[in-house]
């Protein structure tokens, strides 16, 4: 039997004082189930929401409804309870108390219009969300440099906004590697912004832009256009979606990288590709 459920936020209180008048209720999804929900938990930030099935399957959905993951624990659990965005502490029934680390599954992201570099048919796509102030961001643009090197047929790498608030010029920075992408010249100024990002607000931007051989009447003409800040909103609300809350996030094919070293990442695209062939 197919089971509904309809989630949806219901506003009643403010300032602990129970209000009278309607309160706004609005319907954010619906969650679509095979089996009796026995239990469903939502994690912290209200993104990602588990349902135990009375099938001994749990079901990851995100926010709007829409299905992640399937995961076969067995029909002896009897209720779970979250551990941050992806972990799960599961209660089995007569049996010790486990903790299943790791749910991580493959997301959905657009790279339509995206800045990327490495082949286009590439078998392998790693997509970082990145903010050009971010140290940890700059840090990693050298490595990645390398990881493109050593897969140079096998690998595309796609690049997503993701400024964040408390850096005050990485907003402005985006725009601009944006419209530097309008001229073909994404990566060059993208290389130099890392470089400078602590010295970055608008003149040394535009600085940077110019040592790099871009047309600036059309490079500050290009950054007026509010089309470069809707797409630097929709990367933010999508890496939001799918559960990106800092920088640098990194997915390769879809898998969210927990270790960022040479070393596992070599790893996880070697798995892709593998992967990949075992599909031919």
């Amino acid at each position: 039997m197919i089971k509904i459920i309809q989630a949806g936020i219901i506003v009643l209180l403010t300032a602990g004082v129970l209000l009278a008048q309607t309160p706004d209720v609005r319907l954010l999804g619906r969650i679509v189930t095979p089996a009796e929900v026995v239990q469903m938990v939502a994690t912290a930030d209200g993104q990602r929401f588990y349902l135990l099935l009375d099938n001994g399957n749990i079901q990851l959905h995100l926010q709007d409804g829409q299905l992640l993951n399937t995961i076969a624990v067995g029909q002896d659990v009897t209720a779970i309870e979250t551990l941050g965005a992806n972990r799960l502490l599961l209660s089995k029934k007569d049996k010790q108390q486990v903790i299943i680390t790791g749910v991580f599954p493959r997301v959905q992201i657009s790279t339509q219009n995206a800045p990327f570099t490495g082949p286009d048919n590439a078998p392998v796509t790693i997509v970082i969300y990145d903010d050009f102030e971010c140290p940890y961001c700059a840090r990693e643009a050298g490595p990645l440099k390398n990881l493109l090197k050593k897969y140079p047929e096998q690998v595309k790498l796609v690049f997503k906004n993701f400024p964040l608030a408390m850096h005050k010029n990485a907003r402005i920075a985006a725009i601009a590697g944006l419209a530097a992408q309008n001229q073909g010249m994404f990566w060059p100024l993208h290389d130099l912004m890392f470089a400078n990002y602590r010295q970055l607000n608008l003149e040394k931007i535009k600085e940077l832009a110019g040592s790099v051989g871009l047309d600036m009447d059309r490079l500050e003409k290009d950054m007026k256009d509010k089309k470069l800040s809707e797409r630097i909103n929709a990367d933010i609300q999508e890496g939001k979606k799918i559960g990106v809350r800092g920088t640098p996030t990194l997915f390769i094919n879809g898998r969210r990288v927990q270790k960022r070293s040479i070393e596992s990442l070599s790893q996880m695209i070697d798995e892709e590709l593998a992967r990949s062939q075992q599909a031919e």
